[in-house]
């Protein structure tokens, strides 16, 4: 049909009329109702906003004590440390701590391992440099320990033997890759625009957590980033932090900084067909790790045999190339750096044996300055 007409008798014109006046009556009513129902509301606000918080606490605590249940291990009340003298450094210490969320049920393959770590406080270093294999629990550390802090300064028990803390103005955590391409940012530019926030952000009483910073560029520019970052936060800043890299030249750097830490995820290796065999045991222990296995991953993920050999050969053999090639530039250096001490020091010889037989009053003084300028050289 392409049309039709309605037909209207005068008793359903009646009945129209008497149902469109109703639905009104009906609206305005309900508009009534709902008005008296605001004002008295309004008149116990007070009551009913006590009775809202007093409802989000008792929820939160629940909440906490079915967390801490859900603990594996031992659980403890924290220790906050108190920063009443100016001179106090903040500290970090924890003795067997745990996941707060994993499992030995849920990793399906023994249980969680604990572990104790001091980060600040009276003689001990403010940061910590981990090293270590791939998939070896570096990143799960510094998670655990970030995830110990906010159930630490909520009020909540901590998976931990003993903890104790001062307090923590603000959790920084770079971990991870990711993208925004379609803001035009590259996962490296991510990751370096997050860093930045931390750089301007970031106080003595921050805690900082930095996972493979730099990996997302060539091993020189990444590792001098990396270096550079670490640089900031431990003599500028002087935060509490974890810094977990795969830059092994860090560690050898930073071995004779007081306010470092070398710490390393331990693991065993045995010998394959050709392939290292790595076996993970998540224990934190102090020192560096001399190399990531990388092929080992290789050989977890189910790479051919044939690839895994080759990979490892040519890993051996660019061990071997670099270990020549930075022995080499770093005797090379070191000839010329006493070369040129060598030269400095019959400079400044020469300069005041010529300014021996002057008299006082007689003294050039573009010579002095040039001997004060050679002196500044040679103490750089």
């Amino acid at each position: 049909m392409q049309g039709f007409y309605r037909y209207w008798t005068p008793s359903i014109k009646k009945f129209l009329g008497e149902l469109s006046q109703a639905e009104s009556e009906k609206e305005s009513a309900l508009k009534s109702i709902l008005q008296r129902l605001i004002v008295r509301f309004c008149k116990y606000h007070d009551k009913w906003r006590q009775l809202v918080s007093a409802t989000a606490e008792l929820d939160v605590l629940i909440s906490l004590a079915i967390a801490s249940d859900f603990y594996e291990g031992p659980a403890c009340c924290p220790t906050i440390v108190g920063s009443s003298l100016s001179s106090q450094v903040p500290c970090l210490s924890a003795k067997k701590l745990g996941h707060p969320v994993l499992r030995s049920d849920s990793l399906g393959k023994g249980a969680f391992v604990p572990n104790d770590i001091s980060i600040g406080g009276s003689g001990r270093a403010r940061f910590i440099l981990l090293t270590g294999p791939n998939m070896g629990g570096k990143s799960t550390l510094l998670r655990q320990v970030c995830l110990a802090v906010i159930l630490a300064q909520i009020g909540a028990d901590v998976p931990a033997e003993s903890f104790e803390l001062s307090p923590v103005d603000r959790i920084f955590v770079r971990m991870g890759a990711k993208d925004h391409i379609m803001a035009g940012q590259s996962t490296f530019l991510t990751e370096l625009s997050e860093t930045a926030l931390m750089l301007s952000s970031a106080t003595c009483n921050s805690l900082v957590a930095l996972d493979e910073l730099g990996r997302g560029t060539s091993t020189s520019d990444g590792q001098a980033i990396a270096e550079s970052v670490l640089e900031h936060f431990v003599h500028k800043v002087q935060c509490r932090g974890m810094f977990s890299t795969h830059y092994h030249r860090l560690a050898v750097d930073y071995q004779k900084d007081s306010k470092v830490s070398l710490y390393h995820m331990s693991c065993q290796v045995g010998n394959g067909v050709g392939v290292e065999e790595v076996t993970f045991l998540y224990r934190l222990r102090p020192g560096a790790c001399p190399k990531s296995y990388g092929v080992n991953v290789a050989r977890l993920a189910g790479l051919p045999d044939s690839i895994l050999h080759n990979a490892a050969a040519k890993s051996r053999e660019f061990e071997a190339v670099y270990g020549r090639h930075r022995k080499g530039s770093e005797g090379k250096l070191a000839i010329q750096s006493c070369d040129k001490m060598a030269v400095l020091i019959r400079s400044l010889i020469n300069a005041t044996t010529s300014l021996s037989g002057h008299k006082s009053a007689g003294i050039d003084i573009s010579s002095v300055t040039e001997l004060q300028d050679k002196a500044r050289i040679f103490l750089q």
